[in-house]
């Protein structure tokens, strides 16, 4: 292990055990706490950069998604035009404007709507629809 991935495990587990000690819940201390969902009505927000690295890789895996559960394929990731975010459930959703590519020449635009926790595999394409 690295010794930055170690010493951040150490400061975790160590905050942990502290607080745990602070809150008298020393019997039942966790190595890690599940955040609390977000108000049900929390709002969305414009995607600022949809050039973004992140953003981009949200609607590169709708499109892969998309295809390879309906046999589409042939459908190629061109770009996102647009989008927006919202948290939920210890991740966000993602609604966003992805251009594809299809057969030949052909581009069309799709509403995909995602929600995923970056940086790990939970990922889930809840709907995407021609525009």
């Amino acid at each position: 292990m690295r010794p930055s991935f170690l010493s951040t495990v150490v400061l975790s587990v160590m905050f942990t055990a502290l607080l745990a000690v602070a809150n008298g819940d020393v019997g039942n201390v966790t190595a890690a706490a599940t955040p609390p969902p977000p108000s049900p009505a929390a709002a969305w927000t414009a995607v600022a950069n949809v050039n973004d690295k992140s953003i981009q890789q949200v609607g590169q895996s709708a499109v892969r998604i998309y295809g390879l559960s309906t046999k589409k394929t042939y459908l190629k990731y061109v770009n996102v035009v647009s989008g927006q975010t919202q948290p939920y459930n210890g991740g966000y959703n993602y609604q966003l404007v992805v251009t594809v590519a299809g057969p030949g020449a052909t581009t069309a635009r799709y509403d995909a709507f995602m929600w995923g926790i970056l940086g790990t595999t939970n990922w889930k394409l809840w709907s995407f629809t021609p525009k």
